[in-house]
């Protein structure tokens, strides 16, 4: 049994050693060029605003995009009064 063991455990080793490692590669960079402007103002997130009026009573908002010039919702009581 024992001689099994460190059959196995040899056989292990031998084969775990002529295992190539993995060496990493320079970085690829590529030359490509970028139609970027830096005069040029590109929102990442769409930029919203409130707009609150009074209805009859009731506290109401609605929500405007500035980035694409229309409403986002309809007008919404504010529940605050």
């Amino acid at each position: 049994m024992k001689k099994r063991l460190i059959t196995f455990l040899f056989i292990c080793v031998m084969a775990l050693s002529f295992a190539v490692p993995a060496m990493a590669s320079e970085a690829i960079v590529s030359e490509t060029v970028s139609a970027y402007n830096e005069q040029t103002i590109t929102p990442h997130t769409e930029m919203t605003r409130l707009y609150w009026r009074n209805y009859h009573g009731r506290l109401q908002f609605r929500q405007w995009s500035m980035t694409n010039g229309r409403w986002l919702t309809d007008w919404t009581d504010a529940g605050l009064l």
